[in-house]
């Protein structure tokens, strides 16, 4: 099965990129990289650590060099932050070197996900608190609103809760394959 060389994977936060990401990988026998995680590995310091000394425009310019770095590589499955490619410049490099797919979630299931899981610096308030209740969910309305048309602009929009993660990595190796035939 030919499949297109670069995959990258988009949609908000807690959308399950991290989940699926590893699973199409292994169906498709490419690597995975996490791009916050390659980011890290690169600048030598957590997000945090990037957002704290730079803001998030320093975070945003190694995620930029990140994901450039990416499209020289062959055979991965690429999971971008929730905010990458909510760059015309990020989307455009994306779209141009592979085949972005949107991993979507309903967003009371992903407000449920991100009360429960990891900080993330983008949902903390001034005093670098996480954000609770009401303030959580006009922030992740905002940043919504803000990525959907991006977002809408991959070349592929899955449910990523429509079936459990190994089924949707499935199901997204043979919607590749049917669409992006070599």
């Amino acid at each position: 099965m030919n499949l297109p060389s670069r995959i990258y994977l988009t949609g908000f936060m807690a959308s399950g990129k991290s989940t699926v990401g590893p699973l199409l990988a292994r169906e498709v026998g490419y690597r995975f990289i996490d791009l916050d995680a390659f980011v890290e590995a690169r600048e030598g310091q957590p997000l945090a650590g990037l957002f704290a000394s730079g803001g998030e425009a320093a975070f945003r310019s190694a995620e930029r060099a990140a994901l450039e770095e990416t499209t020289r590589m062959a055979r991965v499955v690429v999971s971008t932050g929730g905010g990458t490619l909510a760059n015309e410049a990020n989307l455009q490099t994306a779209l141009g070197a592979g085949v972005v797919v949107h991993l979507r979630a309903p967003e009371p299931l992903v407000l449920r996900r991100l009360r429960r899981g990891r900080l993330r610096p983008l949902l903390l308030d001034a005093h670098g608190e996480r954000l609770t209740g009401a303030a959580l969910e006009a922030r992740v309305q905002e940043l919504l609103a803000a990525r959907a048309p991006f977002y809408a602009r991959a070349h592929l929009t899955v449910d990523s809760t429509a079936a459990p993660p190994r089924a949707v990595a499935r199901t997204l190796v043979r919607t590749l394959a049917a669409q992006f035939p070599s």
